[in-house]
């Protein structure tokens, strides 16, 4: 890589790793304040050490336990017609 190439990112918060910790913090701080944040993660995906340990597994049911403080899994959004 060279100098050129790199380019910088100014944020408030670094979330280093995307699985669930990762991704609740990000949407308490997105929801929460005004604050700018960058999330980095070795994988190409959401779902962090799950991605590696299970790949098998999918969530097929809803539970009103999963989900985020924003958002509860199953929660659908109110669809407005353009």
């Amino acid at each position: 890589m060279n100098v050129e190439s790199i380019k910088f990112v100014k944020a408030d918060y670094l979330i280093v790793g995307s699985g669930a910790m990762g991704m609740a913090f990000a949407d308490v701080i997105l929801t929460e304040s005004d604050a700018t944040l960058v999330m980095v993660d070795r994988h190409d995906k959401p779902g962090g050490h799950w991605n590696d340990a299970y790949p098998f597994v999918r969530l097929h049911t809803p539970s009103a336990f999963y989900g985020v403080r924003s958002r509860p899994l199953g929660e659908t959004p109110s669809i407005k017609p353009a």
